[in-house]
């Protein structure tokens, strides 16, 4: 059975019809994908591990967590998820920020790392970011998690004597427009590259995750196609934890391949009531994102009741690993079996790949084409069109 009958219960050929042809194949090969990634990180244990030990104490030195659009998310998933699990202490500044302004975030003396996450590697701020860093910074380390381990910036950061490059699937090097199983390769590799030590149990995480989401395709597929068919213009994901950092690329995603028709937002659960809760409205559609640590999860659940109790003809849906004590339109569980699976980390990895199909069936409900949902060319692949200015 092939990828799009066991993932979707649908032909290759209904996709490349409505122009889906490229994201539909990058969101259900993504456990495919994801084992394939647990084998480049096993061939680079040791390299990894020699690198981090160069670098010494990691609680010594400042690391920068760097990319534009969906790589900026990823660093804002990877800087809670590795404080947690690693203690280390990390800051999601996005390329676009230090390259408007470097000296504002980048000090001289201050010893840091920098981790740069890029799908093509070739967009303008990504290099320049970097070579910015070079030109201020007198002692940096430099890792750059690609999903194209030929360009620009990988090249770039090869030339340094204090840098690793880690390079993804090649198939991950989405050539749709949205970025999908770019973000969750990336997402995963920097979550094992600061837990190396923990490699094994790691692979056995994402062997689960990878069957759940191979298992649970035409499910999810269903539930994401019957909810695109309806009339929503309001979509906001909602996720505590790293699952905030996840919720803000779910949301991206939709805003993408909308073409903007589908108005998206996200916010913390504690974070919502201070202000955005105003967006909701009976054309308003709320995903939660329930998250399994504990104390986060009573903060999810409060939010979750209060909009359920003054609710009027706005819509619910959830994603948690059990059932809920508040009555939603749409429940999805995502089991706890297997590992550390029930982590907030890698449930939010797959209550993503949920989010990315809503995506797509909504951008083809609107009869727009998900491989380039902006044809006038307003909005690229890879940014372009960026001048870029040397440092003063």
């Amino acid at each position: 059975m092939g990828t799009y009958a066991s993932f979707y219960g649908m032909e290759e050929s209904w996709f490349e019809a409505k122009g889906a042809a490229y994201t539909s194949l990058e969101i259900a090969r993504q456990g495919e994908l994801w084992r394939k990634l647990l084998g480049i990180l096993g061939e680079k244990k040791d390299e990894i591990s020699s690198f981090m030990g160069r670098m010494g104490d990691l609680r010594n030195l400042r690391v920068i967590l760097t990319g534009a659009g969906s790589s900026a998310y990823v660093g804002e998933v990877a800087a809670l998820i590795n404080g947690k699990t690693a203690k280390i202490r990390c800051e999601p500044i996005a390329t676009t920020d230090i390259v408007s302004s470097p000296r504002s975030v980048l000090f001289a003396d201050i010893p840091t790392l920098m981790v740069s996450f890029a799908r093509s590697g070739n967009s303008p701020e990504s290099v320049c970011a970097l070579q910015y860093a070079r030109s201020i910074v007198k002692d940096l380390w430099e890792l750059a998690i690609v999903c194209d381990g030929d360009s620009a910036l990988a090249k770039l950061s090869g030339e340094s004597s204090k840098s690793m490059v880690l390079a993804m699937p090649g198939e991950s090097n989405d050539k749709g427009f949205a970025m999908t199983s770019s973000v969750t390769c990336m997402n995963l590799a920097c979550y094992a590259f600061f837990n190396i030590d923990k490699l094994a149990d790691i692979g056995r995480d994402i062997g689960f995750i990878a069957g759940f989401i191979e298992k649970e395709g035409l499910k999810f597929t269903e539930i994401a196609r019957s909810w695109a068919e309806k009339d929503y213009e309001r979509l906001i994901i909602i996720g505590s934890g790293c699952c905030k950092g996840l919720a803000r690329e779910a949301a991206l995603k939709s805003m993408e391949l909308s073409a903007g028709e589908v108005n998206t937002n996200y916010e913390s659960s504690m974070g919502f009531r201070h202000g955005p809760k105003a967006v909701i409205k009976d054309n308003t559609l709320t995903v939660h994102f329930i998250s399994p640590d504990p104390l986060c999860a009573k903060y999810d659940i409060d939010l979750l009741k209060e909009i359920g109790n003054q609710r009027k003809g706005n819509k619910i849906i959830t994603l948690s690993t059990a059932p809920l004590p508040v009555e939603a339109d749409e429940s999805i569980i995502i089991p706890k079996a297997g590992g550390n699976a029930d982590s907030e980390f890698f449930f939010g990895i797959c209550a993503l790949v949920f989010c990315q199909l809503l995506a797509m069936f909504k951008s083809m409900q609107l009869g727009l084409t998900a491989d380039n949902p902006v044809p006038g060319g307003e909005i690229t692949r890879v940014v372009s069109g960026v001048t870029l200015y040397p440092l003063e």
